[in-house]
């Protein structure tokens, strides 16, 4: 690929692709289209490199635009940029593997960075997939055909750092010496390109989370305004309404909560100290299962506890660390719609390297598929149905156990129930 990019700029709007080719022009080949139509005859005829793609147009939707590029190139970069974005449509649209999402209006610097960086990442992924079709393949037979059945690879990362030459140095040394062994390096190449891969997500939602934390916090800084309004006022005109002042005490408590959880939200796309301490994990346990006490009568879920004696604190944000049992024991319950049992277990486990801490939360549920298992902890997949759950409730909690250095895995036979394991590294006395 030349210093200057093909570029296609297609919005159904003169101004804003006018805009843009000033923008890019000085640095970049750019073409432009007004409709879906003909953005596609420009992507069939041209090397297009990148596509600035907006989603209300007449005609063609821009969602079937992005999928039409993708199924004639899906080598292509695409870079949304709507004045009319939802997380819907930025789900769906991360879905189909588009590598940044940007709202109208936007400032020159930041659709410049966000271009440079999808053009950094195409150079990338070419340049890994030369090194796989000449280091792996060149004495098999299909090399072209094996080559174009690989999905495009993602060097970004939850913080938006480019992977250096470094780690290419590294894929290269290690794909070399399995070449030179001639064992079955399949799983291994398999395990490299879903990682590649997951980190392509994961840096979709870095870029995410900040505009809709921020937007979720104004709407909760409104309704607290009211909760509080109507506290005040009925507090001093009826006090006598003990039940619905309480009521009103518990809303603000909750919105607290979820203004914490838009928090950890933004907490994905940009890297912050921990605020750790010790932390007495038996006493977080039953803070939390008072949380749910009523709701576990209600769905009539037995929860029992196996607490052991002297367990260890473990270095963890209290917080955050309440967030995913609250998050896991929410699970269990979804899991077990027509009542069953939900078991907590804690222990101390003796290493060599140094004891842990292992909690274990059981559901005697509904399992989860054999399919689904590599999939849980990934953001947006949920198994809740269409609706019911953002599907980052798990992919946050794994990110929250492994910032205090813990590890979470999940072992689950459908129709048999469903346990998490969770272990963090005990602190000494």
């Amino acid at each position: 690929m030349s210093s200057r990019a093909n570029i296609l700029v297609v919005d159904d709007d003169l101004g804003p692709r006018e805009s843009m080719r000033m923008i890019l022009k000085n640095t970049h080949n750019v073409f432009m289209a007004d409709n879906g139509e003909s953005a596609l005859r420009v992507i069939e005829e041209k090397p297009i490199d990148l596509v600035t793609l907006d989603l209300k147009m007449p005609g063609m939707p821009g969602m079937d635009v992005l999928k039409e590029i993708k199924r004639i190139n899906k080598n292509v970069e695409v870079i949304i940029v709507t004045g009319y974005g939802t997380l819907n449509t930025a789900t769906e649209a991360m879905k189909h593997g588009v590598n940044s999402y940007i709202t109208k209006p936007y400032n020159i610097e930041e659709i410049t960075s966000l271009i440079d960086k999808a053009i950094e990442h195409r150079k990338f992924n070419l340049k890994l997939r030369n090194f796989f079709q000449e280091a792996l393949f060149s004495d098999e037979d299909g090399v072209t055909e094996e080559m174009d059945n690989l999905p495009p690879l993602n060097e970004g990362s939850l913080t938006g750092t480019d992977i250096s030459e470094e780690l290419l140095d590294v894929t290269e040394l290690k794909f070399k010496k399995m070449k030179e062994r001639k064992d079955d390096f399949s799983k291994e190449i398999k395990e490299l390109e879903e990682r590649l891969i997951r980190s392509e997500k994961l840096s979709m939602v870095g870029q995410l989370a900040a505009g809709y934390a921020h937007e979720l916090n104004n709407k909760l800084s409104t309704i607290s305004g009211y909760a509080e309004f109507l506290h005040g006022k009925i507090s001093r005109s009826h006090p006598e309404l003990s039940d619905l002042l309480n009521n009103l005490q518990t809303i603000s408590n909750q919105i607290d909560k979820s203004t914490k959880f838009t928090k950890n939200i933004l907490d994905l796309s940009r890297e912050e100290s921990s605020e750790s301490e010790p932390t007495d994990v038996q006493k977080m346990i039953e803070q939390v299962l008072t949380y749910v006490e009523h709701k576990a009568h209600k769905q009539e879920i037995k929860i029992t506890r196996e607490l052991g004696s002297h367990l260890p604190l473990i270095s963890v944000d209290p917080g955050k660390l309440e967030q995913v049992f609250l998050n896991l024991t929410l699970n269990a319950f979804h899991a077990m719609p027509d009542g069953g049992t939900l078991s907590i277990k804690a222990s101390r486990v003796a290493r060599e390297m140094g004891d842990l801490l292992r909690l274990e939360f059981k559901d005697s549920g509904q399992g989860i598929a054999a399919k689904n298992i590599k999939k849980i902890f990934e953001p947006f997949f949920s198994t809740k149905g269409e609706g019911v759950g953002t599907g980052l409730g798990l992919f946050i909690s794994r990110r929250i156990v492994e910032s205090f250095q813990g590890s979470i895995e999940v072992v689950s036979k459908e129709k048999e129930g469903t346990t998490f394991i969770i272990e963090f590294p005990a602190l000494m006395k």
